[in-house]
């Protein structure tokens, strides 16, 4: 059997460190391009009791945001570090406000005093976990979103595996007072995929203007496997199609679930799949400048 750790290591060898591959992505960048999903992991961070994840940091990170010929980022704090927000007020600080936005993981009890502490550095969302670790309530959900709302911030929503624990709670999602920021494709099942109950899901909530979905992670749902994931094609196209201003794209960057099953996908062609996705240049513009620029970076 692989150690995952082996597979972390062999990711450094590559032209950027968890990536595979070394050449560069086909299709060009717009200028101001954004990954609107990528993490950071510091072992100076590492909380007693969580498994020891290699590191991926800062600068192995502007390598690979260098090879795709990326401007911005989103920082998205993962699970790993609960709710201290440590790794990513340091990753923040080290990108800086005119490269990079953070989006944190916090819980209901989060003061008032930490949000306006997040913003200040350049958080503009939190992530909440359906199906994984702890998921707030329904009314903690409803308080929480009116409270990032006011602040101009997002709900990043992410889903799980084999699971599709967000129909359970669609009436919730449907009614809050923030933007919602549906991560990883919403975790659309496959084979299943468009006639999926989840794609359809997807699909009534991108009919308010102010959600999004986030082209990111196609190894979490594919059962075609790598390199190309082609079975995500057909339902990310169609929704791509159809809420071009609601969509954006993610790197996934270093792949930490990927990695942790045996593979080290290459971000090249990832970013190059967006172009499957969405052929028209313009339209492909909204997605890596327009769209993340309204979100992230309006104030």
């Amino acid at each position: 059997m692989t150690n995952p750790k082996d597979i972390w290591l062999r990711a450094e060898d590559s032209c950027a460190p968890h990536s595979s591959g070394s050449a560069a992505p086909e299709s060009a960048s717009p200028a101001g391009a954004v990954d609107c999903h990528h993490h950071i992991f510091d072992v100076r961070f590492q909380k007693p009791g969580e498994p020891l994840v290699p590191p991926a940091t800062v600068e192995q990170y502007r390598q690979f945001k260098r090879r795709l010929g990326l401007a911005r980022s989103v920082f998205v704090v993962s699970s790993n570090y609960g709710d201290d927000p440590a790794c990513l007020l340091d990753g923040l600080e080290q990108l800086g406000q005119e490269a990079a936005r953070g989006v944190a993981l916090v819980y209901p009890e989060v003061t008032d005093t930490a949000l306006d502490r997040l913003d200040d550095a350049g958080v503009r969302g939190i992530r909440v976990y359906f199906g994984k670790g702890r998921t707030p309530t329904a009314a903690e959900l409803r308080v929480l979103a009116g409270r990032i709302d006011e602040r101009g911030w997002s709900m990043n929503i992410v889903g799980a595996r084999d699971k599709e624990v967000l129909l359970e709670w669609e009436s919730v999602l449907a009614g809050l007072a923030c933007p919602l920021v549906i991560d990883h494709l919403g975790w659309i099942p496959q084979p299943q995929g468009r006639s999926s109950a989840t794609a359809a899901l997807v699909r009534r909530l991108l009919c308010n203007p102010r959600n999004y979905l986030k082209l990111s992670g196609p190894y979490l749902s594919s059962r075609a496997g790598s390199p190309d994931f082609s079975d995500v094609d057909e339902v990310a196209c169609e929704l791509a199609d159809s809420a071009p201003r609601q969509m954006l794209w993610g790197s996934d960057w270093p792949h930490p679930v990927a990695q942790m099953h045996g593979f080290v996908p290459d971000g090249a062609r990832l970013f190059d799949q967006l172009t499957r996705w969405v052929p028209d240049p313009a339209r492909r513009r909204l997605v890596l400048v327009d769209n993340p620029e309204r979100l992230y970076w309006a104030r």
